[in-house]
């Protein structure tokens, strides 16, 4: 049977509570959660290409990442999955500068997982071909299903990897056109009994 893909930022790590605390707090910018209606953080916060710079900058600072908390009962379902018999690959499209502090927060969870995989989902500058897998070979791999908060993500996987899509539910990804292959969901609750 093939893994079962997991992304991580939003989907494991609750991280864009986190990124309003630091826009808060680095650029007095006061957006809540529900205001963050596009994927791109520079729209959804305001921000000028400088400060979108730094607030990259500043999230992938190993003590941010390692400061991030799970998502409410992202670990109980992986373990359950795990006990089932699934494979479990984390996939992150995060910079390849986070590998090591990546790892260790998964580590620091007690994240299960059996592949780990960064892949340059975004075509960031700076990432380390040798860590990070092309948006082609990740094309040319085989998932049972997976999990995502990308809508244009989650549409790659259905269409091109003709791989069934539960799309966490997040004020960016609320578009209405969801294909038959793309189900979304609310909680990791959700997802336990697939």
């Amino acid at each position: 049977m093939p893994p079962i893909y997991i992304d991580i930022d939003d989907v494991l790590a609750d991280t864009s509570r986190s990124l309003i605390d630091i826009a808060e707090s680095d650029f007095d910018k006061k957006v809540p959660f529900e205001k963050l209606t596009s994927f791109d953080l520079q729209v959804s916060f305001n921000l000028s290409r400088g400060e979108y710079k730094r607030l990259m900058e500043v999230a992938h600072r190993p003590d941010q990442i390692l400061g991030l908390e799970p998502v409410h009962e992202a670990i109980e379902a992986l373990q359950q999955w795990v006990v089932s018999g699934y494979e479990i690959s984390i996939v992150t499209g995060r910079p390849t500068a986070t590998h090591a502090t990546t790892l260790e927060w998964l580590a620091m969870h007690k994240i299960p997982f059996d592949h780990f995989f960064m892949v340059d989902k975004y075509s960031r500058p700076g990432m380390d071909t040798d860590i990070a897998l092309s948006m082609q070979a990740l094309s040319e791999m085989k998932f049972c299903f997976a999990i995502e908060d990308s809508y244009d993500m989650a549409v790659h996987i259905a269409d091109k990897m003709d791989t069934p899509v539960f799309l966490f539910d997040r004020p960016w990804n609320r578009s209405p056109n969801l294909n038959n292959r793309i189900k979304r969901f609310r909680s990791w609750k959700e997802l336990q009994h697939i």
